[in-house]
């Protein structure tokens, strides 16, 4: 019988490709004519990647929360559609902060 294949998973890989599809979605919008807070996106884009630059620091149940707060911030059907007006990333900034705070930074 085989031995199992053991597969190496770059969660921080996978989570920064996820960022970035993001990212090309909302440039996508605005190049659409979508009001769109592109500058908005792209500070809590970089709030996380500084984040995802510490990864290993973090512990498993902090690495938990930072996926939630991506997975959150990439659904761009959350809380208040983020393409839905100048105001769409309100929800998403909250739930940064409060991810901060979760980690000690706020």
């Amino acid at each position: 019988m085989a031995e199992p294949v053991q597969l190496d998973v770059d969660e921080v890989a996978i989570l920064r490709d996820l960022l970035s599809a993001h990212r090309s979605m909302v440039l996508g919008a605005l190049h659409a004519g979508a009001d769109v807070d592109v500058s908005g996106a792209f500070m809590i884009h970089a709030e996380l990647s500084r984040l995802l630059a510490r990864w290993d620091e973090f512990s498993a149940n902090e690495q938990r929360e930072i996926i939630r707060t991506i997975e959150y911030v990439v659904n761009s059907d959350d809380d208040m559609p983020d393409l839905g007006g100048p105001d769409g990333f309100v929800d998403d900034w909250e739930r940064v902060r409060a991810l901060q705070v979760f980690l000690g930074y706020g």
